[in-house]
């Protein structure tokens, strides 16, 4: 790894898109590319800076038609040696709990093998990326009328059927 970092420049062919597409439950993905940089960071370790733009169909969740989307992203993610992360999970006084907080930066992953999968990590991002309720515009999801409507229909008084019953003595 040069010391100034390794400068990537990609975008994803159709087949990557569309295995990409499958993989995330995308109607199509007609565009990913962006750059990266990974850099050297804490001697042993990597950062992968990186940016992408992509252009993805997906379904309506209230009316299941296309809905087209385009994104654009840049993220920041930190990697070490596995070994270096086990050994902090395994040191003693370390407890296994986790703590999560919204504003932190995420933590380092594995460098597994000497190698970072750097389209891995940039379809990760992607799917981070990915509205999980894509809704065409101007539509309103107005099930919940309709079923507060049909509950209050099916929601029977319970003391009815004994009233029927006493009524029948």
């Amino acid at each position: 790894m040069p010391n100034d970092g390794l400068e990537i420049v990609f975008e994803a062919k159709p087949a990557e898109r569309e295995a990409l597409a499958r993989r995330f439950d995308l109607v199509g993905l007609d565009l990913l590319r962006g750059e990266a940089v990974l850099r050297p960071w804490r001697k042993v370790g990597l950062t992968l800076h990186g940016r992408f733009e992509a252009r993805l169909v997906q379904k309506c969740v209230v009316t299941l038609e296309p809905v087209e989307s385009r994104i654009e992203e840049s993220f920041t993610l930190r990697f070490l040696p596995a070994e270096m992360l086990e050994e902090q999970a395994d040191a003693p006084g370390s407890e296994r709990e986790i703590i999560i907080d919204a504003e932190s930066e995420e933590p380092p992953e594995a460098i597994e093998n000497g190698r970072v999968d750097v389209g891995e990590a940039i379809a990760e991002q992607l799917a981070l990326a990915i509205d999980p309720y894509p809704r065409k515009p101007d539509i309103a999801f107005e099930a919940a009328a309709a079923l507060a409507g049909e509950e209050a229909q099916a929601r029977e008084n319970p003391f009815a059927a004994l009233e029927k019953l006493k009524k029948k003595d």
